[in-house]
């Protein structure tokens, strides 16, 4: 069952960074949505959030993120974002409340540490049915 720790959005047609940063700040608070757009950009300035072919990692921090949660965002098309971030399928947002409970930084981290296997990245860009989704998600963390 979906606890909303992950929200998995399939065949998303943004073609660039602006629409994805909009999107991803919208959901986290839209009523905060500049300041948290401000934040993506200041993270990405400190490197860049590629961690496997097809795939980023944005994550946020801040007191203005709603709830903390984990977001899949599949692409329709694939986004060439800059020259060292290429054919982007995969958004994999990380949004985390500041003053977060222990209980969900495990969660969190715990999801983080399956990340480095390749076999779970390359499941996470193919499966096609959103509830098998969900319940793959939901394994990976129990």
């Amino acid at each position: 069952m979906n606890d909303n720790f992950f929200q998995i959005l399939l065949d998303q047609p943004l073609t660039n960074r602006n629409q994805i940063q909009h999107f991803i700040a919208t959901i986290a608070n839209e009523k905060a949505e500049d300041e948290l757009i401000v934040l993506l950009k200041e993270r990405e300035k400190i490197g860049n959030t590629m961690i496997a072919e097809h795939i980023i990692l944005p994550h946020l921090e801040s007191p203005q993120i709603k709830k903390s949660q984990i977001l899949l965002i599949r692409l329709s098309k694939s986004v060439d974002l800059d020259e060292e971030t290429p054919e982007v399928q995969l958004i994999i947002t990380i949004l985390m409340k500041s003053d977060e409970s222990q209980e969900i930084k495990k969660k969190i981290a715990h999801f983080t540490r399956r990340l480095a296997d390749e076999k779970f990245l390359e499941m996470l860009l193919t499966i096609e049915n959103e509830a098998i989704f969900y319940q793959t998600l939901e394994e990976e963390i129990k």
